[in-house]
């Protein structure tokens, strides 16, 4: 009889050692998931992350709304190093042109450069090549993030900031007739407020979950000389930074993480404030090997306000594919 009781134990034992050891995906923060501000800490090596349900819900002013699916793809090829693929797909208002596609691919990386010990916090640096796609596709962006991460008793403390470039197309048919003095920037006199794609216009290579194959608009001349006139349509680059920060709270008994975010971010060249969003999320380990993630959120100050939500699920598989492990 004690022998039976030891070799249930044992098996016992086994399997929530094995539960254990693989809910810690949920405490691993990317970008997008369930929040934009993400953790220094990269993907286990090995381990290969399907992000297969990532949507994002907006609701703008004048009940317009806004679609978009993101599958994602990351994997831990090296000690301290992630790299991932993703490609974001649109559904918009009936009013915007194009209203539905792909908007592009994706293809980055991340290296963790410091493991938080007592004194030191973790640092890692991101890079991501954003291609867009279609016939009137805009030129490809380059982004650099760099990211901390803190531990404290109450939870963790993120931090992050990058700059990007992106690119703008004017369009001739958006030159009216000038708007007086007053007029906030981005409308068109007589129609409605020209609305940012998403969180801010062609937001390329700078986090997920936002779309970059649009149309964007520079600052509206209030006067067009010929010359002006002649140079319409051009593509110009500016730059794009952000800077935001997050708090957590995880609860391992529940195998369950809260996080509140908030960032600014502004587009160079527009001439438009800068935008700001705040957002509250969580994610949970739903199963040894599945994830799931949501949130809520405002875009409060910028060209166009909204609220929207997100939902995510993480399929993790172990999957060697250089080297052997040692």
């Amino acid at each position: 009889m004690t022998k039976d009781l030891a070799v249930v134990f044992l098996a016992v034992g086994l399997a929530y050692g094995e539960r254990a050891r693989a809910q810690g995906s949920y405490r691993n923060l990317d970008a997008g998931l369930p929040v934009r501000i993400e953790d220094a800490a990269v993907t286990e090596r090995y381990d290969l992350d399907l992000d297969v349900l990532n949507f994002r819900y907006d609701e703008l002013s004048g009940l317009r709304t806004r679609f978009q699916y993101e599958p994602q793809l990351s994997y831990g090829a090296l000690p301290r190093t992630e790299i991932w693929a993703r490609l974001p797909i649109y559904y918009r208002e009936r009013t915007a042109s194009p209203r539905r596609g792909v908007a592009g691919f994706g293809i980055g990386a991340q290296y963790q450069l410091t493991l938080e010990t007592q004194h030191v916090p973790a640092l890692a640096l991101a890079t991501e090549l954003f291609h867009p796609t279609g016939p009137n596709a805009l030129p490809s962006s380059y982004s650099l993030r760099s990211i901390l991460t803190r531990s404290f008793a109450p939870g963790r403390v993120h931090l992050n900031a990058s700059i990007a470039s992106f690119a703008v197309r004017a369009a001739p048919s958006l030159i009216v007739t000038p708007c007086p003095a007053n007029t906030p920037p981005g409308t068109q006199c007589g129609s409605t407020p020209l609305l940012p794609p998403l969180d801010g216009p062609c937001i390329v290579g700078v986090g997920s979950g936002l779309s970059a194959a649009f149309t964007c608009l520079p600052r509206r001349p209030q006067s067009v000389t010929a010359t002006e006139q002649a140079q319409l349509g051009d593509i110009e680059t500016h730059t794009h930074w952000l800077l935001g920060a997050a708090l957590d709270r995880a609860f391992p008994l529940a195998s369950t993480l809260v996080i509140a975010d908030f960032f600014a971010e502004k587009f160079e060249g527009l001439g438009r404030r800068t935008d700001m969003t705040g957002e509250l999320g969580l994610r949970r380990q739903w199963r040894p090997q599945i994830v799931l993630a949501g949130a809520v959120g405002r875009h409060f100050r910028g060209a166009g306000h909204s609220t929207f939500v997100t939902f995510a699920m993480t399929l993790s598989h172990a999957l060697q594919l250089f080297g052997r492990s040692g």
